[in-house]
């Protein structure tokens, strides 16, 4: 039994479902709700969108998203965003996301998990609140965890559900398999005090860390025990936010940017993958049938490779990607031309949406697009977590721009 970092999908939201109370100070919540942008069913819809290029492969199914998000449209429940630059000073935001257990749930924790007296439907939610009365302050909005289509609209339908707006930021700017990957820590700043709360009614609030890097091992074991894990960290103040490199800004509208640049050209009779390398300043890497792939679980990690076979431009030429959850190397003709922290994205052709790890079949349309990460990750503590060296492989980083120059 292992898990990964995930937001848990299939939550039973409902309208009324807010904090009974959540009567905390504010210090400055209200701006960032003065500020906040509304987003209505469209601008939702893009932003999925854009997140399933974004998200490399990973960050949860596009199709569970956008159930989630309907249910909660469908509840009355309404969603905003506010710019990092919003908030005040004193604010404080978190991030919340969900670690589950890959294992299939077992007969016995099945029968604990029925047995439980008051069973809590999202922990997610209650470990944001738990670190909310730990700290004693409301938090003025949520941090988006990674941008992937269900990360995203979790985070999304987290922030409604509290009645909060969501920040228009994330701590990745794409999907991305550890804990580790994550810009408040790349920062310097400590994650901790970190709110985590169970199926069962458990609340844990884990206030230091001895090494940070422990975060991953503890909120694992916590979720392994008990299937799922709800979590939210990084309970920074908007002047720590608005430093630069603590989060990668703008991120939930690039997403929005490259979801309504698909659906204006699928309208317009147009190529919506070519509109939507564009919107995000990419490179298109190849395009071409899915031949192959296989998969593995590591570790709770989903790990394998895609092949693919050219096409067009690429007729003759095969195409490869190595996957930790999300795509981190890309081989062109066995060259590498596209690594970590940079990002790769197999697009299916057809849908025009990206492709979430595993879901391929032989013979399948694709097109491979690729995107410039964000700078925080080229500094030295970035590539530290977040190069192919730190995930085994001898090749060195070097930017995509460069590489395919």
């Amino acid at each position: 039994m292992a898990s990964r970092r995930q937001f848990l999908g299939g939550l039973a939201v409902a309208a009324g479902t807010l904090a009974a109370c959540r009567e905390l100070p504010e210090a400055g919540g209200s701006a960032a709700n003065e500020n906040a942008l509304p987003l209505d069913a469209t601008s939702l819809e893009d932003a999925l969108v854009g997140s399933s290029y974004l998200g490399t492969g990973g960050g949860g199914s596009l199709i569970e998203a956008r159930e989630l998000i309907a249910k909660d449209l469908a509840a009355g429940l309404a969603f905003s965003m506010v710019p990092v630059s919003a908030l005040a000073d004193t604010d404080r935001v978190a991030c919340p996301y969900g670690l589950a257990s890959l294992a299939e749930t077992s007969p016995d924790m099945q029968a604990r998990l029925d047995a439980a007296e008051n069973p809590v439907e999202v922990p997610v939610q209650a470990a944001f609140e738990a670190l909310e009365k730990h700290i004693g302050q409301k938090f003025a909005g949520v941090i988006m965890g990674e941008i992937g289509p269900l990360s995203l609209a979790e985070g999304l339908s987290t922030a409604a559900r509290l009645g909060v707006p969501a920040l228009d930021a994330d701590t990745v700017g794409r999907a991305v398999p550890e804990i580790n990957q994550h810009s408040v820590k790349v920062a310097g700043v400590p994650l901790t005090p970190i709110g985590a709360a169970t199926p069962f009614g458990d609340t844990i609030i884990v206030e230091t860390l001895g090494d940070p890097t422990r975060a991953e091992d503890i909120l694992r074991s916590i979720a392994v025990v008990s299937r799922e894990c709800g979590v939210t960290d990084s309970p920074i103040t908007g002047a720590q936010a608005k430093k630069a490199g603590t989060l990668v800004t703008d991120s939930l509208s690039l997403a929005q940017s490259i979801g309504k640049s698909v659906r204006e050209a699928k309208e317009a009779g147009t190529d919506p993958i070519e509109a939507a390398r564009k919107a995000g300043d990419g490179y298109l890497l190849f395009t071409g049938k899915v031949a192959d792939f296989e998969w593995s679980d590591e570790d709770g990690f989903l790990v394998g490779k895609v092949t693919i076979d050219g096409t067009g431009a690429f007729d003759g030429q095969t195409f490869q990607t190595d996957v930790k959850n999300e795509h981190l190397i890309a081989r062109r003709n066995g060259a590498v031309i596209a690594t970590c922290p940079d990002l790769i994205s197999v697009i299916d052709i057809e849908t025009a949406d990206g492709i979430v790890n595993p879901g391929y079949t032989r013979g399948q349309a694709v097109a491979a697009i690729g995107f410039r990460c964000d700078p925080l990750w080229r500094t030295e503590a970035g590539l530290a977590v977040f190069s192919p060296s730190y995930f085994g492989y001898d090749i060195d980083y070097v930017p995509i721009e460069d590489r395919l120059a």
